[in-house]
């Protein structure tokens, strides 16, 4: 059975229609069964103007009527963290200092966000349906492997690694199927699967061509030279034989 994900929109979030993309998307894991909007009811109260746990948990809707809750903003977050979990199996992720990253590296907003989704909905499985606090059990790993339990707080630049086309890394994979502590395993097959689907998460099919052109410039250049002089012949022969 899919884990059932619902999205609410906190605050004003730029570049809003783009990360909603993500609504289109098919997975066999999950399902988004909705999106609220809600507004900020109070103001920041750290001292660099991020929004602290109990702050921001006050302004977070409850979870009624799904497996998990995620909200999506674009406010600071304590620690300067871009995810934080809360109770009722709500998590609360930002795009702030993130946003710009993605977009410098050509990735589509919308990968941070099904990172998180499928991030969540393994540790929901491998918690027996549920969502631990931050301050129960830590999940991810400080060292980037373009993993979607990477941890990215010594350089959020690394998130890079692991919004196109991440995995699942060979220790968390271990971690989600041997859980010795919960005793939770989580199913083998929807690893598998899981792994399938991460592949999609990428940068589209220009970005893609641009990087490659970006990678091999002087093969990139012979082959156009090569396109570019059988158009002018296959022009010039169509020419003469029509004339």
């Amino acid at each position: 059975m899919k884990v059932k994900i619902k999205l609410c929109i906190l605050g004003h979030l730029p570049h809003l229609a783009e990360i909603l993309k993500i609504e289109k998307w098919n997975s066999s894991i999950f399902e988004i069964t909705g999106v609220n909007n809600l507004n900020f009811a109070g103001c920041s109260d750290g001292p660099n103007w991020e929004f602290l746990d109990n702050n921001i948990e006050k302004e977070l809707p409850p979870n009624t009527d799904a497996d998990i809750l995620i909200v999506v903003t674009n406010v600071p977050l304590q620690d300067d963290y871009f995810v934080r979990r809360f109770s009722d199996n709500r998590i609360c992720i930002t795009y702030s200092g993130m946003s710009d990253i993605l977009i410098f590296n050509d990735i589509p907003l919308k990968n941070l966000l099904l990172r998180l989704l499928y991030s969540a909905t393994l540790v929901y499985k491998s918690q027996g349906n549920r969502i631990p606090l931050l301050s129960e059990i830590k999940f991810t790993h400080d060292d980037p492997r373009g993993c979607i339990f990477d941890m990215n707080g010594a350089d959020k630049k690394d998130i890079v690694y692991s919004t196109n086309k991440p995995e699942i890394c060979n220790s968390c994979v271990d971690s989600l199927i041997n859980n010795h502590v919960t005793n939770n395993s989580v199913d083998e097959a929807l690893i598998i699967e899981t792994q399938k689907e991460l592949k999609r998460i990428n940068k589209g099919l220009y970005f893609k061509i641009t990087d490659r052109i970006k990678k091999h410039p002087i093969i990139t250049i012979v082959i156009s030279s090569v396109v570019a002089l059988s158009i002018d012949l296959i022009s010039h022969f169509i020419y003469e034989y029509i004339k």
